[in-house]
């Protein structure tokens, strides 16, 4: 048997883990209890993550593997020090320069790096993170992929309708603010409208322009028809461990405008997009009005490019590398 478990398992994890073709059969842990209900072959099982458990607990049959997002969860790392299973701790974070991953790394070297058989990260970002902890032994890419069931192009960029589209939650790491007052600023200076739809608020909010429109969260399907209608996505993020949104944009024919702090940055940022310097005020406003003088033959070039980006991953590249971890460790 081979046990996941993911923290509030999101549905692209959703998506990843239903796609999983395996030999073994597999168990689902979770707090989402809402996502009970959205798996098509797999066993879940609704745990405390706040407790300590051992396998007895869990399962009656001995696991073979244990995948497991994030090394504070108590529930997880509980199952993970009883050293029953094969442990792949599946990791996104990247480096930071700060005090707390400073004292960090030794915490990992002498508590930590001798419960894990190998590490699973999505991408380089997050790779560099563990071999500066020093961790040495097996690291996997490919964690995540979005849907492409859901997510593909279905306009040409140059027949839509908003020039930019922010999707996440308001705030303040996500730097919403500082997206909009460059907005602004840029729409002073241009001689016709510029529309940017922001969609991901919980409570409303409104920030008195016409040409900007907000969205609460909407399901992944009502996501991919408003990336149809955006030819340009802007994740302006102070921090973004990966940002599965920047997969998904691409998937649907988005250039980028990246913040330089963005994890997946290095995957899909390939002269289909800019990438600006969170400390530069002005440098968001300045790659927007870049953006915006772009002619449509080479709008139309940079989308081709992100459609070819986006296709090395996969939930055919997620399966081969999850397999390939069953088989090697």
């Amino acid at each position: 048997m081979i046990v996941i478990g993911w923290v509030d398992i999101p549905s692209y994890a959703i998506e990843c883990i239903n796609s999983l073709k395996l030999k073994k059969k597999l168990l689902v842990l979770t707090n989402n209890k809402k996502a009970k209900e959205k798996f098509l072959n797999f066993k879940i099982k609704i745990i405390n993550l706040n407790k300590n458990y051992n396998w007895k607990d869990i399962t009656s049959k001995k696991p073979s593997h244990f995948f497991f997002t994030g090394w504070n969860t108590k529930a997880f790392m509980s199952l993970a020090k009883t050293r029953e299973a094969k442990n792949i701790c599946m990791i996104d974070n990247i480096r930071k320069n700060n005090l707390r991953q400073f004292f960090g790394k030794f915490y990992f070297k002498f508590f930590l790096k001798y419960i894990f058989d190998a590490i699973f990260v999505p991408g380089v970002k997050s790779k560099k993170f563990i071999n500066y902890l020093g961790y040495k032994n097996k690291i996997y890419q490919g964690l995540y992929s979005c849907s492409e069931n859901i997510f593909y192009r279905r306009k040409k960029i140059t027949k839509r309708k908003y020039d930019f589209i922010y999707i996440g939650q308001f705030i303040k790491r996500k730097n919403i603010l500082g997206l909009v007052r460059s907005f602004k600023a840029v729409s002073k200076n241009m001689n016709r409208n510029i529309k940017l739809k922001m969609i991901g608020y919980v409570n409303k909010i409104s920030f008195n322009n016409s040409n900007i429109e907000v969205l609460p969260f909407i399901n992944s399907k009502e996501i991919a028809k408003h990336l149809n209608d955006a030819k340009c996505l802007v994740l302006p993020s102070y921090e973004d461990h990966w940002g599965i949104v920047v997969h998904e944009a691409i998937r649907c024919g988005c250039v980028l405008l990246l913040s330089n702090l963005v994890g997946s940055k290095s995957e899909f940022l390939k002269k289909n997009g800019f990438s600006f310097d969170i400390k530069n005020y002005d440098d968001l406003s300045y790659k927007m009005k870049k953006i915006l003088k772009i002619k449509n033959r080479e709008l139309i070039k940079m989308s081709n490019k992100s459609i070819k980006v986006s296709k090395k991953r996969s939930l055919k590249h997620w399966n081969f590398q999850f397999n390939k971890i069953l088989k090697e460790i």
